[in-house]
């Protein structure tokens, strides 16, 4: 398992290509970060429909960013392209685990699968996309 998807990758180009606020056309931002045009377009309306950016339509189009990427963490860029990932089935919220059931929610290995997800997640909310894309 990747907890750094290539759809991650390239969203953390694309929004490396945003951050100063202007609107940029989707072929500038594929050709300056290398990226194919078919997987900006999907990753943009994602980050629409998340808020973190504004798409224009037509001639003069393109993405603008809408947040600080100083308030954005990994953790959010991850939520808003549906990647969430988890160390173990056993940590995914709402998970029914017969062995707990059967041991009154008693677990080892969950216990300590558990300490790694909050271990992962914290690291993740604790790293911002600026500090990510500035040289």
């Amino acid at each position: 398992m990747m907890i750094i998807t290539r759809e991650i990758d390239y969203a953390i180009r694309i929004l490396r290509q945003l951050r100063d606020g202007k609107l940029k056309a989707t072929p500038e931002v594929c050709q300056l970060e290398n990226l194919p045009i078919h997987f900006v377009y999907r990753i943009l309306k994602k980050l629409d429909n998340a808020g973190i950016v504004d798409i224009t339509r037509g001639k003069d189009g393109g993405a603008r960013l809408t947040r600080d990427l100083g308030e954005i963490t990994m953790y959010d860029l991850v939520a808003a392209l549906g990647e969430r990932r988890y160390v173990s089935a056993c940590t995914k919220p709402g998970y029914d685990c017969e062995y707990r059931r059967d041991h009154d929610g008693k677990c080892g290995v969950h216990d300590n699968l558990t300490v790694m997800q909050d271990n992962l997640d914290d690291m993740l909310k604790g790293k911002t996309i600026i500090q990510i894309v500035e040289d």
